[in-house]
C-alpha cells in the first residue's frame, strides 16, 4: 500500500468526542481505557492505537487494506497492531466463578415445586466463515452463504457472560453442544438453565418453551412461554451488543483460532462494561438511599420543629387567654 506523502494517523482515545468514539468503537472511553491498562500489564509495548485498530477492524471487518487506508498506514502495520492485541488478550480472563451464578438466581415459576430455580440463560450465535468447506454449511443460516461457526454463550440475569464454548461448525445442534459442555457440569438441586427450543431434550437441566401442537397451546403453556421469553431476552441483548461488530455478519477471512481469540476478547470487554455499569448503578442506588435517609431526617426535623412551633403557639395563646381574664 502506498502511503508516501500522507500523514499517518495513530488515533487516541481522547481524539474523539464521546459520541463519535462509541459510534466507531462500540464501547465507551472509560471501558476501553480500562481494557488498555489491563493489556499494558501483559505487554508494555501496547499503545492506544493498537487497541483502537483492533476495535476498528472488528467493527467494520472489511479488509486490512481498506481499514489501513483510513489511517494512511500500510495494511501490514495495521494487521500487526490488530494481532498484537489479540495475542495479548489471550492472557485475560473474562470468566466468572461458576458458583457466582447462584447470586442472581430467579424462581422457576413454571415448575410445580417450590424449591426450583433458574440461573443462567443459554443460547448460541452464528458467525459466518469464509470457507468453501461444505461441512461448515447449514441451510438454517443465510449469512455467509450458510457457512460458518457457532459459539454457545451463557449469562446471568444481569447480562454478565459466564461461559463461552466454541467455535463449532454451524451444523452442530445446540442441544449437542450443550451436552458436551454445560450439560456435564453438576448443578445444584432444583437448578435449571433457560434456553430456546433448540435445547429441547434435557428438561431436568434446561427450561425450554413449549412447542406448538395441532391443537395449539393451552392458556397455561402460553403463560409459561411468555415467562421464558421474557427471561431469555437478556441473552438476545448480549448478542445485540456483540452484533454491532461486523465480524458477526461479514464472513471471517482468517483462521478459526484467531476468530475464537477475537470473540473471547470482545466478550471480555463486554463483561467489563457490564461490571462497570453495575458499579455505577450500585453507586447511584447508594446515593439515592443516602439522599432518602437525609430527606427523612430532614422531614423528621421539620416535623419536630413544626411541633415545637405549634407547642409554643399553643402556650402563647393559652398565656394570652389567661392574661385577658
Amino acid at each position: 500500500m502506498n502511503v508516501v506523502n500522507k500523514k499517518k494517523i495513530y488515533p487516541s482515545i481522547h481524539s474523539y468526542s464521546d459520541q463519535d468514539f462509541v459510534k466507531n468503537f462500540v464501547f465507551n472511553k472509560n471501558i476501553v481505557g480500562k481494557v488498555l491498562k489491563n493489556l499494558e500489564k501483559i505487554d508494555e509495548s501496547i499503545k492506544e492505537h493498537h487497541l483502537l485498530f483492533f476495535l476498528d477492524y472488528c467493527k467494520f471487518n472489511t479488509t486490512f487494506y481498506d481499514r489501513a487506508s483510513k489511517f494512511n498506514i500500510s495494511s501490514r502495520t495495521y494487521s500487526d497492531c490488530v494481532w498484537k492485541v489479540v495475542t495479548a488478550s489471550k492472557s485475560l480472563n473474562f470468566k466468572n466463578k461458576f458458583s457466582k451464578r447462584l447470586n442472581s438466581k430467579i424462581d422457576d415459576l413454571v415448575s410445580t415445586s417450590n424449591d426450583q430455580f433458574l440461573t443462567l440463560v443459554v443460547d448460541s450465535t452464528f458467525i459466518p466463515f469464509a470457507t468453501t468447506d461444505q461441512s461448515f454449511y447449514s441451510g438454517y443460516y443465510r449469512k455467509g452463504n450458510g457457512r460458518g461457526v457457532k459459539f454457545q454463550v451463557s449469562c446471568d440475569s444481569s447480562g454478565e457472560v459466564f461461559t463461552v464454548h466454541g467455535p463449532y461448525k454451524s451444523t452442530a445442534a445446540d442441544i449437542t453442544i450443550f451436552r458436551e459442555t454445560l450439560g456435564r457440569v453438576p448443578l445444584c438441586a432444583g437448578e435449571r438453565f433457560i434456553a430456546d427450543k433448540g435445547y429441547v431434550g434435557e428438561s431436568n437441566k434446561i427450561l425450554c418453551p413449549h412447542k406448538e401442537t395441532e391443537n395449539g397451546l393451552t392458556s397455561k403453556e402460553k403463560l409459561e412461554n411468555r415467562f421464558i421469553k421474557r427471561n431469555r431476552l437478556i441473552i438476545e441483548n448480549v448478542f445485540g451488543v456483540l452484533r454491532r461488530f461486523k465480524i458477526m455478519d461479514v464472513p471471517w477471512a482468517t483462521n478459526l483460532s484467531k476468530l475464537r481469540d477475537t470473540f473471547f476478547f470482545l466478550v471480555y470487554i463486554y463483561n467489563l462494561s457490564i461490571r462497570f455499569n453495575k458499579k455505577i448503578i450500585e453507586k447511584a442506588m447508594k446515593e439515592d438511599e443516602e439522599k432518602k435517609d437525609e430527606d427523612e431526617d430532614e422531614e423528621l426535623q421539620t416535623n419536630s420543629d413544626e411541633n415545637i412551633d405549634q407547642f409554643l403557639t399553643d402556650c402563647t395563646s393559652s398565656w394570652q387567654d389567661q392574661n385577658k381574664d
